[in-house]
């Protein structure tokens, strides 16, 4: 089993959007317990059992809020002083292979996040967390945005297992440097909208900048960032790609080599054949890109809303906007998949401090300092009631939350309209090189023929599907292919409850 979770480790597979569906957070009894919890780290913190110290091990990849986090976890251990955090932040790919190894050899730290790669359902069923609700009550999840907590999202069988981080946003829409786009002749009320338009600008920006500069700037050896980029961009264009499954959700095919995806190849072989991409971009890391970016070594970079906090405390003097990603000269045929609350940090099965991990949930969340730092930091949007509303004052933040819903929409979910479907990805084993990786090789000019290959790629990615289904089936899983089929799915609407009823 654990060699299957490896497998899935080293693919990409899919998050989780929201759809507005049946609410709950499994809290049935969870107040009782949650009291006594808080009781007994009340009594701790009262000094009277300081002779037995907390050490609680917590462990991410949040490195856009690194300063926020670190003196929250200062106040946090001034309010607790019988608990002490340790805290290790490593990057996404380094936490995913270590993460891995925590769990194998039992030493998972008390609280860490869902890899971005893992299914919830699949960490469930491996036994990596344990349910949330005899720790937090019921007082606490209700300070939480109405759809925050989902079932076959965060919840499973009644059970809460994970807190979404943030209100999620798509991360792939455009920074621009003002300064250089300016210089190259343009400005907000004329921003590059198309493909031509947008190759021809950063080309602009490379010739103006003589190797000081250029036009675009990414975390190249991310191969996840390009995966991001080929899925939300050629679903502007129309391809119906999605994070839920690896098959198109209107009708069940895999269309890998169609237009709309071999367009976003094409305008990022001509962005590399201009030699437009700054030439550290294939060796860089996502965070090392946005570095460049903030030194005004690049006219554009695709990242998402945690960019900006680090921008505006590192970079005071960047003058930089947010607009929407280019299109096909044709026009938008479709959406970006408008993800929602995705799950993030739960607390290990295996850790001996399940109370005070929820009270640092608890502080984190609820308490006095993270949530409002956080959004006037302009890194994100919080999911408690009432935060945003009075923190949220970035005006990139505010054009990056406007953006997102205007160009994305709510996409059909498999896991709501079967909790159980999730399941099939135990059996699911991801097709390598993948959309991601194949973008890469492109820009490095490694793959030259992206059209074969993505016809290869979309053959046998529908050959690895059906065995999927069928190994599940097997193993008695309860799904159906239908389930990852929604023909009533439009791509330029959200996906609503009342579409999920129509389909029973």
């Amino acid at each position: 089993m654990f060699m299957r979770l490896l497998v899935l480790l080293l693919v990409v597979l899919f998050v989780l959007p929201l759809s507005a569906c049946t609410s709950t957070n499994g809290s049935n009894g969870a107040g009782k317990e949650a009291k006594a919890g808080e009781a007994n780290i009340a009594k701790n913190n009262s000094g009277s059992t300081a002779d037995s110290p907390i050490t609680l091990r917590v462990m991410d990849w949040s490195d856009s809020v690194k300063t926020i986090r670190e003196e929250f976890h200062k106040q946090f251990m001034a309010k607790y002083p019988n608990i002490k955090i340790e805290y290790t932040q490593l990057t996404v790919d380094q936490f995913k292979n270590t993460i891995l190894t925590a769990i194998q050899s039992g030493r998972a730290p008390d609280l860490f996040p869902i890899p971005s790669n893992v299914k919830l359902a699949t960490a469930v069923a491996e036994g990596w967390f344990q349910p949330l609700n005899p720790y937090l009550g019921e007082d606490f999840l209700n300070q939480f945005a109405d759809g925050t907590f989902q079932n076959g999202i965060t919840s499973f069988d009644g059970q809460l297992y994970a807190i979404p981080e943030t209100a999620s946003l798509p991360s792939s829409l455009v920074f621009y440097n003002k300064t250089l786009l300016k210089e190259a002749g343009y400005d907000e009320t004329n921003l590059p909208r198309t493909y031509t338009e947008f190759r021809a600008a950063a080309k602009k920006i490379t010739e103006n900048g003589q190797g000081k500069y250029y036009g675009i700037v990414e975390g190249g050896k991310q191969t996840g960032r390009w995966l991001m980029i080929v899925r939300d961009w050629s679903s502007l264009a129309g391809a119906g790609l999605n994070s839920t499954s690896p098959i198109n959700l209107a009708d069940g095919l895999t269309t890998y080599n169609s237009e709309p995806v071999t367009g976003v190849y094409s305008l990022f072989k001509g962005l590399a054949d201009d030699k437009s991409f700054h030439p550290q971009t294939m060796s860089i890391s996502a965070p090392e890109a946005r570095a460049l970016f903030g030194q005004g070594q690049a006219g554009f970079i695709v990242q998402g809303a945690w960019s900006i906090g680090v921008w505006n405390k590192d970079n005071p003097n960047l003058d930089y906007g947010v607009m929407a990603p280019p299109v096909p000269d044709t026009g938008r045929k479709g959406s970006i998949e408008l993800a929602g609350s995705l799950p993030w940090m739960g607390i290990s099965a295996d850790s001996k401090n399940p109370e005070a991990a929820a009270l640092y949930l608890k502080e984190l969340y609820t308490g006095d300092y993270f949530q409002k730092a956080r959004v006037s930091s302009g890194d994100a949007f919080s999911l408690i009631k009432g935060i945003n509303e009075q923190y949220a004052t970035v005006p990139q933040l505010k054009a990056y939350y406007e953006l997102a819903h205007e160009y994305g929409r709510t996409v059909p979910n498999p896991a709501i309209r079967n909790p159980k479907s999730p399941g099939v990805f135990e059996y699911y084993k991801d097709v390598h090189p993948d959309l991601g990786e194949l973008l890469a090789g492109t820009v490095a000019g490694a793959v030259t023929d992206y059209t074969g290959q993505l016809g290869q790629y979309s053959e046998q990615v529908g050959k690895a599907w059906t065995t999927a289904i069928d190994n599940a089936k097997k193993a008695g899983v309860q799904l159906d292919e239908d389930d990852f089929v929604f023909p009533n799915w439009k791509p330029m609407a959200d996906y609503l409850p009342e579409d999920y009823a129509a389909l029973k």
